[in-house]
């Protein structure tokens, strides 16, 4: 994806709000500022995608901050957040009608756990509320069955938040209950509030998952110039490829790897715009 004017100011938002995560150090926020005004400058381009431009930008602002994963304690706090919800969403999914699209839904609100978007707060304080008022609205765009006559096959799942990653258990489940296996694939190292293999671990989520993988780095989303052999491959042979969030979705549209199902909220307008959807929704889309 393309970036649009507004991603400018979006972008700087999200280094105020983890320079203020990092530090109380009035200095050293601004001049977190200034490395990300000064690469951004260098970088905003129209023909760029935005997960690399936000890349380049969260890598150097990171170095000026000395902290390779500001955003650890919300990350916590998001886990946290989803595990207490987890037993009753997935009572009420094994007694459901149609158990594998209430996952969906269900993993697709696990979205709305982002932190730094202008214009979005996370509902981490109202977790609970919010999850049953977006899951009674539902998908505005619900591929869901044509997800599902794919899943039974080799599923490659890309992961995104925090917190998010405790929910996509519960699509894990319906995956393998349809015959599907599962390659997990996680951010390399800390970036923004994503899951990576540590969090996996922690949580035991490696034994719900025939195999887990890593990005290979700290990129935004997925870089496919950065990603080891075995993750192209898992991608690229991939009866469906599951992919989860904004920041993946950027990335993966500007290659044609198919099928592809997008599960997210489209948080932001150039997002939504490039669904195309509206600002807020929830989507589950294939792309075959």
């Amino acid at each position: 994806m393309k970036p649009a004017p507004q991603c400018a100011a979006c972008l700087l938002s999200r280094v105020q709000f983890e320079a203020a995560l990092s530090t109380d150090d009035y200095e050293l926020q601004m001049q977190a500022l200034k490395t990300g005004l000064r690469v951004l400058a260098s970088t905003f381009e129209k023909e760029r995608s935005t997960n690399v431009i936000s890349t380049q930008v969260h890598r150097e602002v990171y170095e000026t901050l000395n902290d390779s994963d500001p955003y650890l304690e919300l990350k916590k706090l998001s886990n946290t957040a989803a595990l207490r919800l987890l037993p009753s969403v997935k009572n009420q999914i094994r007694e459901s009608e149609d158990p594998f699209r209430d996952a969906v839904v269900a993993v697709t609100i696990g979205n709305t756990l982002d932190f730094g978007v202008q214009g979005f707060k996370a509902p981490i304080a109202n977790f609970n509320k919010v999850f049953k008022e977006l899951g009674a609205n539902g998908l505005a765009i619900d591929d869901t069955d044509e997800i599902r006559k794919l899943a039974s096959g080799d599923v490659t799942y890309l992961t995104d938040n925090c917190g998010e990653i405790v929910l996509d258990t519960l699509l894990f489940e319906q995956i393998h209950a349809l015959g599907g296996t599962i390659t997990l694939v996680v951010r390399g190292a800390p970036i923004l509030n994503d899951a990576t293999i540590e969090d996996v671990q922690n949580l035991g989520i490696e034994k719900q998952v025939d195999r887990v993988l890593t990005t290979g780095s700290n990129a935004v989303g997925i870089c496919m110039k950065e990603v080891p052999d075995e993750v192209r491959v898992a991608i690229e042979s991939a009866d469906i490829i599951i992919s989860k969030g904004m920041a993946n979705y950027e990335s993966l549209t500007e290659h044609n790897y198919r099928p592809i199902a997008y599960l997210m909220q489209a948080k932001c307008k150039p997002v939504a715009e490039s669904v195309p959807t509206a600002k807020g929704d929830l989507i589950a889309k294939i792309e075959i």
